[in-house]
């Protein structure tokens, strides 16, 4: 296997300020993507706006159909004429990421689960999500359930400022149904430092997707990863891109907005916080669960990349989530990982159904359409190489046709504003592009760095700064090797991708 943590088929990070949507990093940020059970996210969504509008409360009985009933797994294998309360729903969604009970909300909410796909993507477009089609409540494989990263960012943020008196449930470490303990999928809780939630997901189309809302000393952060090829690496590439973000924040703590998050004034289970032995490589759960506000151990994971060989096994091939999250390849040790089961713990406050005051309202990100082909997905903003301590490489871009049965779009909206390359002979008009970045110094600096530790396979490639526009009307500063004729172009980024330096192959103008 490729020593990319993700497949670049379906390859996709994001990580933005929580706060106010502000993009730290992006990676095919509005490639269309499939979102799996990241779907769900949707259909909490509508559900917590059917508490917050009092039609239903947390106690209110949602009844199971034959349709519910012969979902794929994963599951809770409820039967035909049973009912369950809105409460276990919630943490059956967030925890189990359980397909039978998505239904039975969207039939309880629409009518029908076609009918509350429509209520869905209604809601997508008017949150700002502007790339996003939903045709099932679960996120089971459909050729028409597309979204983005950019999207999925969006949707992250309303969730948790819309609603932050539930928004304590996508921390919970699992939950018993019928004396069963159901741990939660997502590996990052209680065992990154400020990690609250919020949801995995996987299929085989997919790939292994996360979503990861952190919270550090009053900083907000929300990370997207797609298309992991295990769960490990996907959750890997998500500490990895996160402590990027944040070694740019102690650099410059005005890079975000410092304010406290509106959840932390309602219950929040208690993560248990693993303790991690370096010499070992191992975790034992604590053995009391801490106090609302641990003090964790930063970077846990600096100790996984060793663990981790280049030559990782093969993807999970079943649909099934609960399944592919427990796979492990054969050279991979994820004991730090494991869930650790332990009795449920009752949040402090109990939420309320009732209105709550609304809270600062949050400016949806601009979504960028995405054109027919995507020959060369670009980030707005990358981290600096010199904050960078890379875990495991970036993948590389593949030219993405979008799937079937989806109508073409405008361009993505990038204008270049001078010539990205010089005059060249004919088909030597591609570069391979290492970020965007605020300012032509950094940029030209990266580039420096960059050519220091790839000279052996860039020889005589010139170092190119273009200005570019993006939609929301900043200048970014287009860091570039080049030029080249395209395949040539391709062989240079794979080379470099696979000893861990990122890259991505972009056609330029001439003109």
């Amino acid at each position: 296997m490729p020593a990319s943590p993700t497949d670049p088929l379906k390859d996709a990070a994001l990580v933005i300020d929580g706060g106010t949507g502000k993009v730290l990093y992006s990676r095919n940020e509005t490639a269309e993507r499939h979102p799996a059970s990241l779907t769900k996210m949707m259909t909490l969504y509508l559900l917590f706006e059917a508490l917050k509008a009092g039609k239903v409360t947390m106690e209110t009985p949602l009844s199971v159909s034959a349709h519910a009933t012969v979902q794929k797994p994963t599951k809770l294998n409820l039967r035909k004429g049973e009912s369950i309360s809105v409460d276990t729903a919630i943490r059956a969604i967030v925890i189990r990421s359980a397909n039978d009970v998505a239904v039975v909300i969207a039939e309880a909410l629409g009518g029908t689960e076609g009918h509350f796909a429509e209520m869905m993507t209604e809601k997508a477009k008017a949150l700002g999500m502007k790339e996003t089609n939903f045709h099932n409540a679960s996120g089971l494989p459909d050729p028409l359930q597309i979204t983005t990263a950019t999207d999925l960012g969006v949707l992250a943020r309303h969730l948790a400022y819309d609603f932050p008196q539930y928004f304590w449930y996508f921390g919970l470490s699992g939950f018993n149904y019928k004396g069963v303990w159901y741990p939660t999928h997502d590996n990052l809780i209680g065992r990154y430092d400020g990690a609250d939630g919020i949801k995995t997901g996987y299929t085989g189309a997919s790939g292994f997707n996360l979503v990861t809302s952190v919270v550090r000393d009053d900083h907000h952060i929300i990370g997207v990863v797609m298309g992991g090829r295990t769960a490990l690496r996907r959750d890997l590439e998500m500490v990895r891109i996160l402590d990027e973000a944040f070694a740019q924040v102690a650099a410059n703590p005005t890079l975000v907005v410092a304010k406290a998050v509106p959840w932390h004034q309602y219950g929040e289970a208690a993560p248990v916080v693993a303790s991690l032995s370096v010499a070992s490589g191992s975790a034992v759960a604590a053995a009391t669960p801490p106090a609302f506000t641990p003090a964790r151990p930063r970077n846990p994971f600096s100790s996984l990349t060793a663990m981790v060989s280049p030559a990782l096994g093969g993807t999970a091939r079943e649909e099934d989530e609960d399944a592919a999250e427990k796979k492990v390849a054969a050279d991979e040790d994820a004991s730090i990982l494991a869930p650790v089961p332990r009795p449920a713990i009752t949040p402090t406050v109990v939420p309320s159904t009732a209105a709550l005051p609304a809270p600062n309202a949050v400016k949806p990100l601009s979504a960028k359409p995405v054109p027919a082909i995507r020959p060369a997905p670009r980030p707005e903003f990358s981290p600096p190489v010199a904050l960078v301590a890379r875990a495991m490489p970036a993948p590389p871009v593949t030219p993405q046709p979008r799937p079937a049965l989806r109508t073409a779009s405008v361009p993505e909206g990038d204008t270049d504003n001078s010539p990205a390359v010089p005059q060249v002979a004919p088909g030597h008009n591609w570069t391979i592009q290492i970020g965007a970045y605020a300012d032509k110094a950094l940029a030209q600096a990266q580039l420096t760095a960059y050519a220091e530790k790839a000279r052996d396979v860039l020889g005589t490639a010139a170092k190119i700064v273009s200005p570019a526009t993006n939609a929301e009307g900043h200048t970014l500063w287009r860091a570039r090797f080049g030029p080249y004729a395209e395949n040539e172009a391709r062989d240079v980024c794979t080379r470099l991708t696979s000893r861990g330096q990122t890259c991505f192959a972009a056609v330029a103008s001439t003109r």
